[in-house]
């Protein structure tokens, strides 16, 4: 049987009450937000030990002992990892997974290896409050992170010695093999070394709130300047994201995320009153960090640098998000400017504004390529359109590349129909001939968008053909779809008949794989389609009527049109 799911174990510490379980061995006093007591895993006469219902974490601040509920039962009750889930998951009725010895053999090497991260968050923990930790607070202080908000993120400090760690390690009796699994440590030509020396050390967490990783910023001139925990059995940042257990139940709350790049770019939007955020480890954002977001979410703002690296990263970033089905929007910032920066330039008015700002991210992948561009001439014009053509195309959706195609127009400063015509090309969508009446008079071919969203409410109605009479009571009849084919289709479903054509159609039509609108927002474009061509319709015969001299009839004629004109704005679909 699988191990013991990510979903499960959430589920048992979402129904346990960490106050309540500490509060069997130590007796809590409210403060403020937070519940003190005395430390049971050291003796003090001076209660240090802090619970934080919120955040479902406890921490001393004279040991270092810090964790989840789970980490609490395990220490307290000598439990391993599976054994104390499994405990809690009991008392509050849950049933418990069958999971074969394998599979928990594997998860007690993990479980090793997330023991040696948290052991070692207390080591950095401790060396930043040392003197021999002012590098780091320096660096903290010239970011504008205070005591209360290291601590909160439970920042630390490698210091400069080659084997700090491991000295520690060996002192606490731990495995320094797990160490090295972890890695924490690694084999030098004398013995085990350090793998993080002289930096500023941020704790990673996965979304459960167990230490699986650290990142370590370089408080010096050593580089690189970032270094990350390599992967291990635990640690893969292609399907971490910094801070989701701290952040994940205001995400749920707002049902949106904030996404940045760096941790203090976190940090600091944090501390102007955005909890909802996570931060990619710098690395781009991966299907699976999507996936993850996915389940806390329907809606995500990206927040990058303004620079052109941190641009790239949002344009690969939206496209991922999007393809996992997340809401995407971006929020830019001006060259030279960051999250972090930002927030503790301006303030949280200006950030929430910021935020409120942000732009679908279509639009703003529009807007790049043209502002990359001097539109005003010719040649770039071109060059703007021949990307926009290949990034409209690249879209799944045919309503979205409909709406995109006409705001892309209309931003270029090009005919509609040119761009949906280079876009119908690029998809080797061939152009449509013209349509002949009974009465051998030329019709106007449907436009490129037109005939799309003919296409999908045709497909919508083959999948549930109750939609016929909504559609039926707003007027729509067959000779409403250009498209033969469709025409052919709509015919058929309203007469209940059987045609055969119609039936084969309808089978290509159903084996479309492509994604569709909703409903709502499919026969509320068609209607403005069908909108749009009445006016057409009315404005062709005002331009032949304009210089008719016919007398009183024409001018009847004329102020029927221009009634008729006006009737459709103050029926227009929005």
């Amino acid at each position: 049987m699988a191990r013991f799911s990510d979903e499960w174990i959430e589920k048992v510490k979402s129904a346990v009450d960490i106050v309540e379980v500490i509060g069997r061995r130590v007796e809590l006093k409210q403060s403020g937000k937070n519940y003190l007591g005395l430390c049971p895993f050291h003796n003090e006469k001076t209660p240090s030990f802090s619970v934080n219902p919120e955040r479902q974490f406890y921490h001393c601040f004279g040991c270092q002992t810090g964790g989840n509920v789970i980490n609490f039962v395990m220490e307290t009750e000598h439990l391993s990892f599976p054994e104390a889930v499994t405990k809690l998951a009991e008392e509050k009725g849950i049933e418990v997974p069958v999971i074969s010895k394998r599979e928990q053999k594997k998860e007690e090497r993990r479980e090793e290896l997330r023991a040696a991260n948290e052991l070692a968050a207390r080591y950095y923990y401790r060396n930043l409050r040392l003197p021999s930790g002012e590098p780091a607070r320096a660096y903290l202080q010239n970011r504008g992170i205070d005591e209360d908000l290291a601590r909160d993120f439970y920042l630390g400090y490698a210091s400069d010695a080659w084997d700090g760690l491991v000295r520690f390690f060996a002192k606490e009796g731990f495995d320094l093999e797990i160490a090295r699994r972890a890695g924490l440590i690694s084999q030098g030509k004398r013995g085990f070394i350090d793998r993080f020396r002289g930096r500023l050390m941020f704790p990673i967490c996965d979304h459960l709130g167990r230490f699986i990783g650290f990142g370590g910023r370089s408080t010096g001139e050593g580089q690189p300047k970032y270094l990350n925990t390599g992967q291990t059995e635990v640690f893969n940042k292609s399907y971490v994201l910094y801070g989701l257990n701290w952040s994940k139940d205001e995400i749920k709350a707002q049902d949106q995320v904030i996404l940045v790049e760096g941790y203090t770019d976190l940090i600091s939007l944090f501390a102007a009153g955005q909890k909802n955020v996570v931060a990619s480890l710098g690395t781009a954002f991966t299907p699976a960090h999507g996936q993850l977001l996915k389940r806390f979410c329907s809606k995500a703002i990206i927040a990058f640098d303004g620079d052109s690296a941190g641009q790239k990263a949002t344009l690969r970033g939206m496209e991922i998000l999007h393809e996992g089905e997340l809401e995407v929007r971006v929020a830019t910032l001006p060259p030279g400017q960051d999250p972090d920066s930002f927030a503790r330039t301006f303030g949280a008015a200006r950030v929430q504004e910021w935020l409120e700002g942000a732009a679908p991210f279509r639009e703003y992948q529009i807007d790049r390529i043209i502002s990359q561009h001097d539109v005003e001439t010719r040649e770039g014009k071109l060059r703007a359109s021949t990307e926009l053509v290949t990034v409209l195309a690249g879209m799944s959706s045919t309503l979205e590349r409909d709406e995109y195609i006409s705001y892309a127009a209309q931003r270029l400063g090009v005919l509609e129909r040119s761009l949906a015509t280079e876009v119908r090309e690029k998809l080797g969508i061939e152009r449509p001939r013209p349509v002949h009446n009974r009465h051998n008079e030329n019709l106007s071919p449907p436009e490129a968008g037109e005939e799309l969203r003919e296409r999908e409410i045709i497909r919508w109605l083959l999948q549930r053909p109750g939609y016929l009479v909504d559609i039926q009571n707003q007027g729509v009849t067959a000779s409403d779809f250009r498209q033969p084919d469709y025409r052919r289709v709509f015919v058929s479903l309203s007469e209940n008949g059987s045609d055969p054509k119609a039936t084969a159609i309808a089978s290509e039509l159903l084996s479309l794989s492509g994604p569709m609108p909703g409903w709502e927002d499919c026969l509320r474009s068609f209607l403005l389609v069908l909108t749009k061509r009445r006016l057409r319709k009315i404005e062709e015969k005002l331009s032949h009527l304009e210089n008719d001299r016919r007398g009183f009839d024409i001018r009847m004629e004329l102020y029927q049109l221009l009634k008729e004109y006006y009737d459709i704005f103050g029926t227009e679909p929005s």
